[in-house]
């Protein structure tokens, strides 16, 4: 099956995790989890950049309409994809992945894969979260920190079910 059409069937799968569970859920008013972003990470390496700034364009504004977030999610998303090729090669060793390998911790390691995941997950939840609020605060800065964290935590461990070598 080729890659874009493995991300095309998975985008239903998270995006109704998101919307329907991780949405509901809030830890103490300052932690969001964000599952969904799960899909642009483990994307390969040398994805195709229209194809990748389509999806996370795609993926942002489904979140967005079922969350009634006008554009926040699909702005850090489109960043994101934009960023993530950057990312990568500053967080992830350029010799032990091939050009069509998915970026998962099996292949780039867990130390690099959680590196790479926390930075890409702080960027996204610093701009979704200070457009959300449009300002910029320690409860702000609280909420980024302990949302990264969280969310973080929980893409690392779903990489291991949901993508495997």
């Amino acid at each position: 099956m080729s890659k874009e059409i493995k991300y095309i069937i998975l985008l239903p799968l998270f995006l109704f995790v998101q919307v329907y569970i991780l949405n509901e859920v809030m830890f103490a008013s300052y932690i969001n989890p964000y599952l969904y972003l799960i899909i642009l990470f483990v994307m390969p390496f040398k994805t195709q950049k229209w194809f990748l700034l389509i999806y996370a364009f795609i993926l942002g504004l489904s979140v967005d309409i079922f969350s009634d977030t006008l554009g926040m999610h699909s702005s850090a998303c489109l960043i994101i994809a934009l960023l993530k090729q950057s990312i990568t090669k500053i967080t992830i060793p350029h010799n032990i992945i091939e050009e069509n390998d998915e970026l998962i911790s099996q292949k780039i390691g867990v130390k690099s894969f959680i590196l790479f995941t926390s930075i890409l997950v702080f960027i996204h939840h610093s701009i979704l979260f200070i457009l959300e609020h449009a300002s910029i605060d320690h409860r702000i800065l609280l909420k980024i920190i302990l949302s990264t964290i969280i969310s973080s935590i929980i893409i690392t461990i779903c990489q291991f079910f949901f993508f495997r070598v």
